[in-house]
């Protein structure tokens, strides 16, 4: 992120502060391009930032044996009944080891920004209470070990959860592919490094949209060539779950006997229903789109 950006970024939310008690139309939006600057972002457990080919990215889990991490905005967002939120955020899964690339991550909206549950298969998330989390797991659970629920035969699924459980409802393969750990145990064998699979080390991009009602979650292998839409208008009623009007959101993920690292490169949040479909086409474009018309005359006195 540019020191020019972080200056009109920061000039724009004190402005959108100001403006906040005139406009109906007022929007929450976190954006990070990247994470060099990690301000107003809680970290709990495992996870930190760290520096990689795709720079400063925020690692929920280091590809390595139980691990169990989570990061939070650090400011609560308003979400009640019927309020909306768009999110878009892209992530690389890499450095796959142990028994299988594992255990994956969740986006988590909770009513506390110190969330942190188990390794392994707790997904970082099992224990959160008052929460919904949409699970991306890259591990087959379907044994139901300890207390986790047996799940659909899937080491490439999204799902969601509730209320610090994984309860797996409505668990689609991503791009219908439900196998991706290692063939008989090694990483010889690269069944994960496949298209569509989670785990390939590709850059891939989410984007879950809540309209009130229903939520919808979309997924971007650059490998397929095309998206996949995970989840379509599944109704949920966030706000029951959270016991109330305002919630935390960030990531959760977990390691076990197998592992991966588990990084978000960049990440848009805003409580309106519609975020811009390219996450960072321009930073401070995207930032303007996503808060609608009403930065525009700052924009073009920055430009002159």
């Amino acid at each position: 992120m540019t020191k020019s950006f972080q200056r009109r970024f920061r000039y724009e939310c004190l402005v959108l502060s100001l403006l906040a008690p005139f406009s109906a139309a007022h929007a929450t939006a976190i954006v990070y391009e990247g994470f060099s600057d990690a301000s107003g972002l809680t970290f709990a457990g495992d996870a930190a930032t760290v520096s990689t080919s795709d720079g400063v990215v925020s690692r929920i889990t280091p590809a390595a044996f139980g691990q169990s991490g989570a990061f939070y905005s650090t400011s609560a967002i308003t979400l009640g009944g019927s309020d909306t939120f768009s999110t878009q955020f892209q992530f690389r899964l890499s450095s796959p080891g142990g028994i299988d690339p594992a255990d994956g991550f969740t986006f988590v909206l909770a009513a506390s920004p110190a969330g942190l549950g188990g390794a392994g298969n707790g997904l970082g998330y099992v224990g959160v209470s008052n929460s919904v989390a949409i699970e991306f797991g890259t591990y087959n659970n379907y044994l139901g070990l300890g207390p986790y629920p047996a799940a659909p035969n899937s080491s490439n699924h999204v799902a969601i959860d509730t209320d610090g459980v994984r309860t797996q409802t409505d668990v689609t393969n991503v791009y219908g592919v439900s196998s991706c750990g290692f063939t008989n145990g090694t990483p010889a064998q690269n069944p994960h490094t496949a298209a569509g699979c989670m785990s390939n080390g590709d850059l891939w991009t989410a984007n879950i949209t809540y309209d009130g009602n229903d939520l919808s979650v979309t997924l971007s292998d650059p490998a397929e060539g095309t998206s996949f839409t995970a989840l379509s208008d599944v109704p949920i009623n966030i706000s029951s779950y959270l016991g109330t009007n305002t919630a935390y959101v960030g990531f959760t993920g977990s390691t076990g006997s197998g592992w991966e690292n588990n990084d978000i490169v960049n990440w848009a949040f805003s409580n309106t229903a519609n975020l811009p479909p390219d996450l960072i086409p321009e930073p401070s474009s995207l930032y303007l789109l996503g808060l609608g018309l009403v930065f525009l005359p700052l924009r073009y006195r920055a430009r002159r």
